[in-house]
């Protein structure tokens, strides 16, 4: 059986007390031959902190995508790009600022709709609020769908949906921020019944998805549920 990792490197809560927590995302996906960077956090100096104590290579990274502009998900992007190696391919959701990017050696795509970027990993674009656009994740697994979310802009319902409209298939895993540090009580409350009708089979809510929120995924969702941070390493 083939297994996906995925590795926390930024976020604002810890599960490595060797790591540093601070606001922002950042993961590393590793699914069939590829090596995903998901987004690159709020700030470079504990980027390379946590990637060097995880024992992760830049090197290594065969891909790169980066949700949406938002500071939080791709300071010192210019940085971290240049290090990777010749070819490696960077997928950049419409309006990402291009002089963030350096052109000379990387193969760069601006998605604009939903695309196949390898064998069972897919790139997913929505438009979220104030004309902001962000892209997901999509890794279609032996267990069914793992979808990987930076902010979830878009709104985390309409992400689940469009995603099981896109592959016709259910949602095992849904990780990343969900953006619900702003809602109410029952408004979270009403979005963890709806993914469970939904049939989401388990949860790893962090990021901007509020203590509130990760507190009720958890009690809903039991043992389907992930408590994750910086340092946490899921595979499937």
């Amino acid at each position: 059986m083939k297994k996906t990792t995925i590795k926390i490197i930024y976020d604002n809560c810890k599960q490595n007390i060797e790591l540093q927590e601070d606001w922002g995302f950042s993961a590393l996906i590793e699914h069939n031959h590829r090596k995903i960077l998901f987004d690159t956090g709020n700030n470079q100096e504990i980027f390379f902190s946590n990637l060097g104590k995880m024992g992760i290579h830049l090197e290594e990274i065969t891909d790169v995508i980066f949700s949406h502009k938002h500071k939080d998900h791709i300071t010192g992007c210019k940085d971290i790009l240049e290090q990777l190696q010749k070819n490696s391919r960077v997928y950049l959701p419409k309006g990402f600022p291009l002089k963030k990017v350096p052109q000379q050696h990387l193969q760069i795509q601006m998605v604009t709709n939903f695309i196949e970027i390898d064998k069972n990993i897919y790139a997913m674009p929505l438009k979220g609020g104030f004309f902001l656009n962000e892209q997901c994740l999509i890794l279609d697994t032996e267990k069914g769908l793992v979808v990987v979310t930076g902010c979830a802009h878009p709104g985390i319902i309409n992400i689940v949906e469009a995603a099981k409209k896109r592959l016709n298939k259910r949602i095992y895993l849904l990780l990343g921020g969900f953006h619900l540090f702003r809602k109410s009580c029952h408004r979270i409350d009403e979005i963890v019944d709806k993914m469970k009708l939904l049939q989401v089979e388990k949860v790893a809510p962090c990021h901007c998805s509020g203590q509130q929120a990760i507190q009720q995924f958890e009690k809903v969702y039991n043992t389907n549920f992930y408590n994750v941070g910086v340092g946490s390493i899921i595979t499937i």
